[in-house]
């Protein structure tokens, strides 16, 4: 009968923190990926306000063209054209911070992914001993056995008469 793995344990703990780390590495590149549609998204929508921006501008423009306004009529004007800019910067800044969270994202899949290499090593550096055990356990049964054979010979003649 073969003898217990007296370190099976402990490669029962590596064998789980090496899953762990393998789930930890698909669930940052996932996160990643979402984070990356919401920057692809973010982009196109700042893409889409420039242009609505500029026809907005274009037009409001065309409205008053050839018309006299008031001074307050004017700063009413001017004011909803700040407040288009204002929006376009806050896109600006939307588009900013969805970046970052990309960026931290592409982090975390670094370190996931070291982590999960490090887990990898020390499982295989345990597999590796494993092996080594079983073949020093085989060679030694084999030694044992050969032992057992050399004690008990059939047709020996005993020492003492």
């Amino acid at each position: 009968m073969a003898a217990k793995y007296p370190l099976a344990g402990l490669l029962t703990l590596r064998t789980r923190r090496e899953e762990n780390a393998s789930r930890a590495v698909l669930t940052a590149e996932a996160e990643a990926k979402v984070t990356a549609e919401a920057k692809a998204a973010q982009g196109k929508k700042l893409t889409e306000y420039r242009v609505w921006h500029l026809e907005e501008k274009e037009r409001r423009y065309q409205a008053i063209l050839g018309q006299t306004l008031s001074q307050a009529e004017l700063d009413e004007f001017k004011a909803g054209l700040a407040l288009l800019d204002e929006q376009e910067l806050a896109e600006i800044e939307e588009l900013r911070r969805t970046e970052l969270a990309l960026t931290e994202a592409e982090a975390k899949i670094a370190a996931a992914r070291e982590a999960w290499r490090a887990a990898d090593r020390a499982k295989q550096k345990l597999l590796m001993h494993q092996d080594e055990w079983r073949a020093a356990e085989a060679k030694e049964a084999a030694y044992q056995e050969d032992k057992e054979l050399e004690e008990f010979k059939p047709g020996a003649q005993p020492l003492d008469p």
